[in-house]
């Protein structure tokens, strides 16, 4: 199996590109702005030009898009950029990662079939990302997930903690082990599993509580409340993918053995 991965440079990409090539899949990466250090066939491309990403997807059987900007060029790369990628996945599969921050936040625990409703911009990009999609590719499968931790190298989490910030103790998270997610992803990406899909982790956890079970000084971090352009308890009901998958999406205490 071929399989082609957008941001493949970036934490979940390196992860996902990683695992599927100890996996036996013929990997190949798109990287933009972060030159990849692993070993794989590797295509420079913006996302958003949708000939190079036709170029990028040739001969493969399986698009996964994780590729995305949180704050710079957040519309364009989110939204103009998978309507790009979906296009140039027409014939083949497609797994669309998203996120927990398409929704309010007002009661925590969303599933699949909830509507969207975000509160701030990146929100809003990641919501509009989901819907062309499914307008450019209605067979692909839409993986919601949330913040990701546990990578061979530290991550944004591992990072912010390190290093001592505000934390929202009212903002509740379904954090998730990378490899875990990388994991659900390729055993997702061999099967013919279409529409939405939540992929959180088992524990749902405040972003304090996550700092502080990363390792955080407890001096050196200030708990917080949540502001109107934050999403409160953006908590994933994943039950259904744990029904479907072999693969494990293992809560924080486990994955850290602090359970």
């Amino acid at each position: 199996m071929r399989l082609l991965v957008t941001g493949g440079a970036g934490y979940l990409g390196s992860e996902l590109v990683r695992s599927a090539a100890h996996a036996g899949w013929a990997v190949r990466g798109t990287w933009w702005t972060r030159q990849p250090a692993l070993e794989a066939e590797w295509v420079h491309a913006d996302i958003r030009d949708e000939q190079a990403m036709r170029r990028a997807a040739e001969g493969v059987d399986v698009v996964v898009h994780t590729a995305y900007r949180q704050r710079d060029d957040a519309w364009s790369t989110n939204v103009d950029g998978s309507r790009a990628v979906a296009r140039a996945a027409r014939g083949v599969r497609l797994v669309h990662l998203s996120s927990d921050i398409v929704f309010s936040g007002e009661r925590g625990h969303y599933r699949e079939e909830d509507e969207p409703a975000p509160v701030n911009d990146y929100g809003r990009s990641k919501a509009e990302a989901e819907r062309v999609v499914r307008a450019e590719h209605p067979d692909a499968l839409i993986a919601r997930t949330s913040l990701l931790y546990g990578g061979l190298e530290p991550g944004p989490q591992e990072q912010l903690a390190r290093a001592g910030s505000t934390f929202f103790v009212d903002e509740i998270r379904s954090p998730v082990a990378v490899g875990d997610l990388a994991d659900a992803l390729l055993e997702l990406a061999a099967r013919d599993i279409g529409g939405i899909l939540h992929l959180g982790g088992a524990d749902d956890v405040s972003r304090y509580d996550l700092a502080l079970l990363l390792g955080a000084d407890p001096a050196r971090i200030e708990a917080a409340r949540t502001t109107p352009d934050r999403a409160p308890d953006v908590s994933l009901d994943s039950s259904r993918a744990r029904a479907l998958l072999a693969s494990r999406l293992r809560g924080v205490r486990e994955v850290l053995g602090r359970g």
